[in-house]
């Protein structure tokens, strides 16, 4: 019987500890349609976790998700890249089982990826999708600026794809980055992460790639996290 007692005394303290340690994260669908970019965008503030994002390709604005997500983690399990990952994917599974779309947690070095999987065809019904930035670009090595090497990786996959990509404002670092590099046979991805490693701290710009339906096009926009593998900041209250 003491034995029992003691036992429960125990797992209440666990129990208590979890719940100290636990995090919640909610979007707000007043703010946007893309529950999973601002989960994560509390992520990259809250832990600094090093994580890009993907639109799915919606056939029209009606597609887009507006509900209210909700998701708890523990900043125990945020001590490595790997441990990251596994909060993430859980994540992404949790959102499908309220009926999302699915997207995939790809790591690659200190960055995670989240790729979207599937979206919505002009009758509603879910299809299978390939990430953007899957493409393979290929660019001649010249003396240029930062920016200027995203535009012509950018301008690769419009040739390539047909889908036009914006790139946001607020890049100075890679105005003033000069560098002679080409890309040579890279996934889109994997040049976005050659341009800005090569300009900053490996890992510590990540990206939002998010597609208008309006018009067919993309805006993508950087996200400055600090160096990969920092302290995350105090949590949320």
């Amino acid at each position: 019987m003491q034995r029992a007692i003691f036992l429960a005394i125990l797992a209440s303290f666990a129990s208590a500890g979890f719940a100290q340690d636990s995090i919640t994260v909610t979007s707000n669908p007043q703010l946007t349609a893309r529950p999973i970019s601002a989960l994560l965008q509390q992520l990259r503030e809250h832990e600094r976790i090093p994580v890009t994002y993907e639109d799915p390709r919606y056939s029209k604005r009606s597609d887009m998700d507006e509900k209210l997500l909700t998701f708890s983690y523990s900043q125990r399990d945020l001590r490595n890249v790997d441990g990251a990952e596994t909060i993430v994917a859980r994540m992404l599974r949790e959102y499908g089982r309220v009926g999302g779309l699915t997207f995939t947690v790809v790591k690659d070095g200190p960055r995670l990826h989240v790729v979207p999987n599937e979206t919505f065809n002009t009758v509603g019904e879910r299809i299978r999708q390939d990430s953007l930035l899957d493409t393979v670009v290929n660019v001649l090595p010249r003396e240029r600026s930062g920016n200027q090497l995203l535009q012509e990786i950018c301008n690769q996959i419009k040739e390539r794809t047909g889908y036009r990509i914006d790139i946001g404002p607020g890049n100075p670092g890679l105005d003033n980055y000069r560098t002679a590099i080409g890309i040579e046979n890279l996934s889109a991805r994997a040049a976005f992460e050659k341009v800005w490693d090569g300009a900053s701290s490996p890992g510590s710009f990540v990206w939002d790639l998010l597609y208008d339906p309006a018009d067919g096009s993309y805006g993508l926009n950087f996200v400055y996290v600090g160096p990969a593998g920092a302290p995350p900041k105090k949590g949320p209250k």
